[in-house]
């Protein structure tokens, strides 16, 4: 299914296999399209009979799994279906991890040679009509371990690390979002929480200011009261 080529006009090497190949466990991709990431179930062909046998006499394929062929080192591929019972979508893989070239659905059991205009280091096979489905457009990017760039697949939380502190409350953000209040101590050595002073355009006026101390004046307990005007303090005797 495929052949590759050492120099831009080295021979062609193609090869059959006499029985179906059965699935291999798949490794994950992703790929980062303009409608976001897409994720595809794909088996890896990278020793030379992985790479000679492909996905020749096979009679189906799950619909998101697929084959990355690793290119290595780097130059110019070509493809071709024979012995190939399934249309497929081909993508070709640029050393960047970008798609430089795609072919879809490439007619089952033709002998065809699909050459890449530019040397590649991997290449997809999908399922026929992927590319349609998801959008795939030439340029954008491949997520998968041969590239050492797949940072994006996590199907569970990342373990904590030793010493990190226990996650805090989530905070409300946004236009809606509550005004945040006080921050208020807590705790056996929490200072005693004061009176609360009325603030704002609607608060009361501030009373009168009452002099305390050892010097402070004596109030005059007979008047209920308050007499206007400068306090007057006892004059001493000669």
């Amino acid at each position: 299914m495929l052949k590759t080529l050492s120099a831009i006009f080295a021979a062609v090497f193609l090869f059959a296999c006499s029985e179906e190949i059965e699935q291999k466990p798949t490794t994950p991709l992703v790929i980062n399209t303009s409608n976001g990431e897409i994720r595809f179930n794909v088996e890896l062909a990278q020793t030379p009979k992985e790479l000679q046998t492909g996905l020749m006499y096979r009679t189906q394929m799950p619909l998101n799994n697929g084959m990355i062929f690793s290119i290595y080192p780097v130059r110019p591929t070509g493809m071709w279906m024979k012995n190939t019972k399934i249309s497929l979508d081909m993508l070709f893989i640029a050393p960047d991890a970008t798609i430089s070239m795609i072919k879809e659905n490439a007619t089952p059991m033709s002998e065809d040679i699909i050459l890449s205009r530019d040397p590649v280091r991997a290449v997809i096979e999908l399922n026929a009509g992927q590319v349609k489905r998801y959008g795939i457009k030439v340029g954008d990017k491949i997520n998968h371990a041969i590239f050492n760039n797949l940072t994006t697949l996590s199907d569970t939380p990342l373990p904590q690390q030793p010493g990190a502190s226990a996650a805090g409350p989530i905070i409300p953000k946004g236009p809606n979002a509550p005004a945040a209040g006080p921050v208020i101590p807590k705790g056996p050595n929490a200072p005693v929480a004061g009176p609360v002073i009325p603030k704002g355009p609607n608060a009361p006026a501030a009373g009168p200011i009452i002099p305390k101390g050892p010097n402070a004046p004596v109030a005059d307990q007979t008047s209920t009261t308050q007499p206007s005007g400068p306090i007057k303090l006892p004059v001493p005797n000669p």
